[in-house]
């Protein structure tokens, strides 16, 4: 069951769907928040080399359960202390049950956005 990967965060899904067009023909976006149960991982940093030096990269990942829907680009958002940021989906994995056709979770990487 999707409670034995510990969905202790919450976080809220931010998506924007096309509603219309202005006066000049560009697109106007509206937004829906969908408030989720989630658990935030922050995985080994890695190094990477720059002109200014040595910097350690830390990456962020999700887990969400198998009932909503998640896609590239949207946005998550999170209160959780360590995890208070806004993030852009940048990856998203359906994990399956063994041996049966059935979502049992997702797993996203996530981009912090500035």
């Amino acid at each position: 069951m999707i409670h034995d990967i510990g969905l202790v965060h919450t976080c809220n899904i931010i998506s924007s769907i096309q509603s219309g067009q202005d006066e000049y023909g560009s697109p106007v976006y509206a937004t829906s928040t969908t408030a989720s149960s989630c658990r935030f991982i922050q995985k080994n940093g890695r190094i990477i080399s720059l002109d200014s030096g040595e910097h350690v990269v830390s990456e962020t990942s999700v887990i969400l359960p198998p009932t909503v829907t998640v896609t590239e680009g949207q946005t998550i958002t999170s209160t959780i202390p360590g995890f208070s940021n806004t993030y852009e989906v940048t990856a998203v994995r359906p994990v399956f049950w063994p041996m049966a056709n059935a979502v049992h979770h997702y797993e996203c990487d996530l981009k912090a956005v500035k």
